[in-house]
Formats: C-alpha cells, sequence, structure tokens
C-alpha cells in the first residue's frame, strides 16, 4: 500500500521547471498527431456506413429471431431500442462530418436522410414487438431491408466517386 501511495504521490508532484517544458511539448506533439490522423471525410463516412450497417444488420437478426420464436420478447425489445439509439448516435457524428472536396453535400444529406429511416423502422420495429405484433414486425423487416439497400447503393457510389 505505501508503494501505491508514494507512486501516486510522484506522478501528482508537480516536475521539475525544465521537465515541465519538455511535458508540454510532448503533449503539444501528440495533439498535433492526433488532429492530423490523415483521415478525410469519405473515411470518416466510410467507417459511419459500416457502424450503420452493423446495427441494421443486428436489428434485422433480432427481428427475424423474435418473429421465429428464437429470442424472447424482452430481448428483442431491447436490442431494437438499443440499435435505434445507436442509429441516431451515427446520424450525429455524421452530421458533424466536415465536408471536404471528396463527399459532396449530397452525399451527406441523403446518409443522413437514409439513417434517420433506419433509425425510425428499427424504433417502430422495437414498438411492434412490445405490442406482439409479428405482421407489423415482418413489414419493418422488409422496409429495412429496402432501406438498407439504398444505404449499399450509396456506399458503392462514393466508392465510384474516388
Amino acid at each position: 500500500m505505501r508503494k501505491i501511495y508514494l507512486l501516486a504521490r510522484e506522478i501528482v508532484e508537480m516536475p521539475e521547471p525544465g521537465k515541465l517544458g519538455s511535458i508540454i511539448n510532448c503533449l503539444l506533439i501528440l495533439t498535433l498527431l492526433a488532429s492530423c490522423s490523415g483521415k478525410n471525410s469519405t473515411e470518416d463516412m466510410e467507417q459511419e456506413t459500416q457502424s450503420i450497417s452493423s446495427w441494421v444488420a443486428t436489428a434485422n437478426m433480432v427481428g427475424d429471431a423474435w418473429i421465429r420464436g428464437a429470442v424472447p420478447n424482452k430481448y428483442a425489445e431491447q436490442t431494437l431500442k438499443r440499435a435505434t439509439e445507436e442509429l441516431q448516435k451515427e446520424k450525429s457524428k455524421i452530421d458533424k462530418i466536415k465536408l471536404s472536396k471528396d463527399v459532396s453535400e449530397h452525399d451527406k444529406s441523403v446518409l443522413l436522410a437514409d439513417v434517420l429511416q433506419l433509425a425510425n423502422k428499427t424504433e417502430e420495429m422495437s414498438r411492434a414487438v412490445a405490442k406482439k405484433n409479428y405482421s407489423e414486425v415482418r413489414q419493418k423487416l422488409g422496409e429495412l431491408a429496402v432501406e438498407k439497400r439504398s444505404l449499399n447503393k450509396l456506399k458503392k457510389s462514393s466508392r465510384a466517386n474516388q
């Protein structure tokens, strides 16, 4: 215990004046490197699109499994709610991506609209599961598939434009 205390005390103590400058320089360099990670808006969009595709696949699998009776109502409902929340987070992330020459405003707005539709579908599926409405979940799965195809088309066209 005494060793942990001494180690913590060393960490908290102010460094010597010469070391303080070195520490500040290291922090500035790390900040600069982090901001110049080399990623561009296309890579950011691709990363978010991949995450969106994963959540849509999750919603699809859970909805299908629920219809077949392979997962309990509560699990399906909670998983679909989580998918909705995560899709909404992805929409916020995409909204914050700064445009550059490699991503057009049109591509970004189409992706934002697609993500909003996907989030709405998963939310509707969650409510349908809560009501034990199998036919509505089947219908939403079909609508989710249409939205997913639209997302995949957008992914392919953005890759072709690079």
